[in-house]
């Protein structure tokens, strides 16, 4: 006769367990897991582990906050009777990805461990959730994406052991976060908030500042640097730091928040400086020339179409080869050439120039002119800045082509890379470029707000910057303008190997 499974309460061993683990997150980690917990990890646990805690961090790249967060769940799941734990974020299927695979791993690595036994009293869900065998209405882990309805919701949940994690909290809602804070009114109720830093407003700011134990408050706020964290090499930190600005930088590594000028792409100051520095391209250098469009319906509305002859070589941004453009001239910026007309006025600026590829917006009325481009065989390369970008470092650091491009531009300005040798438009310039909105979104990709949102400040469509823009997305390739730099099969060879070299992550 098959002997009955006990349930995880009648276990005689599961007391024992509870009074040598439930204290302690971090002697779950090691003993009952079998992982070695980083100094970051253990000063995480010991704060989640104190009853009613609230504990905040703001943690740069690979401090390993993902296998920190599963190890809690389970810690919280299995030393604490009927307890209930709420996971929530912005972006459900990341948390399953991620979180929920983390925390399989570790149900595998308990049962491989000394204390297994205990793993078959867990089970996870296919629908992000975990539940103890013959409790599953009253002792779990759930997921709940963060809006006013769930938020409610898990608001409503009472009880002596419960646990609410939010995961990438700067972008969750301040009404949830407020709403899900309020609700833990027992003494063993505990909140745990992990983020980068995606704005310096909001809940998870505040449990950063105001709002901490330092300030009067209840959350034990944190800062993990990557620097300070044993899972990210030397290696990988130096080629990080090289490729981002001083805002991702604080963000991505140190832990950070943003400064407060970081809301433009860049300064007006250092758009003023595009005007002074002359040359950046020698005429001995294999560069190549592009012709840029930005196209606008021509009927004398707000929005304006740009027409702008650049000069550029390298690839990328960052190194001795990174991206140079001279902007040599704007022969249209206008909204009294109508869309259907507009591909001969870009021809005829661009006849005398030698191996030109013209890089033009195709949505809306610019498929059009793309369309009449091609037709007359010239090179084109069709602008799609709302898709996501190519290479994989770029995909994980801006929303889309239309971020990276502009914010690849900005960096360009900042460090010399980029400068304006036509005093034409040079207001409408200075005012647009210096003007360009940046926000990140909740992964820390960098992005640009849509237009006319209340990040633009009443700015209006920066057509002819989108068109300088243009020069710098990471797909846009030029041919060597013949005679410029003598052996052209050379260089033509020696373009293409850089251009192999700047894609060979996708």
């Amino acid at each position: 006769m098959a002997t009955k499974r006990l349930l995880l309460p009648e276990d005689p061993r599961w007391t024992l367990f509870c009074e040598r683990y439930s204290g302690s997150a971090e002697r779950f980690a090691i003993e009952v897991q079998g992982i070695q917990a980083s100094s970051q990890q253990r000063q995480l646990y010991g704060s989640v582990s104190k009853s009613r805690s609230r504990t905040s961090v703001a943690s740069g790249h690979g401090t390993g906050k993902t296998t920190s967060i599963a190890n809690i769940v389970l810690w919280h799941m299995l030393c604490y009777p009927m307890s209930v734990t709420l996971l929530t974020a912005n972006d459900m299927d990341q948390l399953k990805a991620t979180l929920w695979k983390e925390i399989g791993v570790a149900v595998e690595r308990i049962r491989r461990g000394p204390h297994g036994w205990i793993a078959e009293h867990v089970e996870v869900m296919a629908d992000a959730t975990a539940r103890i065998k013959g409790f599953e209405q009253v002792w779990f882990a759930e997921s709940k994406t963060a809006n006013a309805k769930t938020a409610n919701k898990m608001a409503g949940r009472h009880g002596e052991w419960l646990l609410i994690i939010g995961d990438e909290a700067s972008t969750l809602p301040d009404e949830v976060l407020t709403t899900l804070s309020g609700a833990l009114t027992e003494q063993h109720n505990r909140m745990l908030l992990t983020s980068q830093f995606t704005r310096n407003a909001g809940f998870f700011w505040r449990t950063q500042n105001e709002l901490s134990i330092a300030n009067g408050g209840e959350w034990n706020n944190m800062t993990f640097s990557s620097f300070d964290s044993p899972f990210v090499s030397d290696a990988s930190l130096l080629e990080l730091w090289g490729s981002y600005d001083d805002d991702e930088r604080r963000v991505r590594l140190l832990g950070l928040s943003p400064e407060d000028s970081s809301k433009h792409m860049m300064s007006r100051k250092v758009a003023e400086k595009m005007y002074r520095r002359g040359r950046i391209i020698e005429d001995s250098e294999p560069w190549g020339w592009l012709a840029t469009g930005d196209i606008a319906s021509g009927e004398g509305l707000r929005d304006k179409s740009a027409n702008v002859i650049i000069r550029v070589i390298g690839y990328g941004d960052i190194g001795p080869e990174a991206r140079r453009v001279e902007v040599v001239k704007i022969p249209l910026m206008t909204n009294r050439i109508r869309s259907n007309v507009f591909a001969n006025y870009m021809m005829d600026e661009a006849s005398d120039l030698p191996g030109v590829t013209h890089v033009v917006d195709s949505g809306g009325l610019g498929i059009n002119v793309c369309q009449d481009l091609e037709d007359a065989n010239k090179v084109v390369h069709r602008v799609n800045w709302g898709n996501p970008c190519f290479q994989k470092k770029n995909k994980d650091r801006y929303l889309n082509l239309r971020a990276q491009a502009m914010h690849h531009a900005a960096r360009a300005a900042k460090e010399g890379r980029l400068s304006v040798l036509t005093q034409d438009h040079k207001i409408t310039l200075i005012n647009q470029s210096s003007r360009i909105p940046k926000t990140f979104t909740d992964k820390a990709r960098i992005r640009v707000p849509p237009k006319h949102s209340t990040e633009w400040e009443g700015l209006a469509s920066p057509d002819l910057w989108d068109a300088i823009c243009f020069a710098f997305l990471e797909n846009v390739s030029y041919i060597v303008s013949d005679g410029n730099a003598g052996g052209a099969e050379a260089l033509a060879d020696d373009v293409a190997a850089k251009a192999g070299d700047a894609f060979a992550d996708v």
